[in-house]
């Protein structure tokens, strides 16, 4: 399940806070957020990070004791787009396995 899309959703904020347009709502996961990526990892659904915020996809890779996937990413330093991983990220899926 991915936790947002183009909007920020009362547990997640969405890939437009990452530019001038957009202004977070929870700097990445609200507390209701954070229960929802343990419910999911709790009931072995897949958190899908595709469409959220650089912040939430930090929060939820901190927190999440699954893999998590990115359904429909491309990494930020291949095709520069908000919505694209950045190498900071991408690294840090590296680091704790997910």
């Amino acid at each position: 399940m991915t936790l947002t899309h183009n909007c920020n959703t009362p547990w997640a904020d969405n890939w437009l806070v990452d530019t001038e347009g957009g202004k977070p709502v929870h700097h990445g996961l609200s507390s209701f957020g954070k229960m929802v990526v343990e419910e999911m990892n709790r009931l072995g659904m897949m958190v899908d990070l595709a469409h959220v915020s650089v912040d939430t996809m930090k929060v939820v890779l901190n927190i999440s004791k699954a893999p998590v996937i990115f359904s429909h990413s491309s990494a930020y330093s291949i095709c520069q787009h908000r919505r694209n991983v950045p190498d900071d990220v991408l690294e840090m899926v590296v680091s704790v396995g997910a």
